[in-house]
């Protein structure tokens, strides 16, 4: 019994729950921003601790920062990128925040995101 509980112990803090999202739509600023959405093809695979994003041939590699009502934050090492997952019980939601080289930051809304 006792080798049990152990095994368990040790199976299960490696364990995490991992879901990809499929997103069809990105849009520059928040959602009703009076923006133009544009067709672009996004992955996203999302962990407890991690991100990947795939987009445009390029992939990130995220990692988690907090969490703070229905939304999780993600960033690069450098904070080069940054996303914040949108769980609002319908169709999730990704804001995503690139920073140049030069410091300017910008906003784009990933939508139309479908779990795969």
């Amino acid at each position: 019994m006792k080798r049990l509980i152990v095994a368990s112990l040790i199976v299960l803090p490696f364990a995490s729950s991992a879901t990809t999202f499929s997103c069809k739509a990105i849009q520059e600023g928040q959602i009703d921003s009076g923006s133009q959405k544009s067709s672009v093809e996004t992955r996203l695979d999302v962990q407890d601790k991690s991100m990947k994003v795939s987009m445009g041939g390029k992939t990130w590699r995220l990692g988690f920062l907090g969490e703070k009502s229905i939304a999780k934050m993600y960033a690069t090492p450098d904070g080069g990128i940054a996303v914040t997952y949108i769980d609002n019980g319908s169709e999730p939601i990704f804001v995503m925040r690139p920073t140049n080289n030069d410091g300017q930051t910008a906003v784009y809304t990933l939508s139309l995101c479908s779990e795969m």
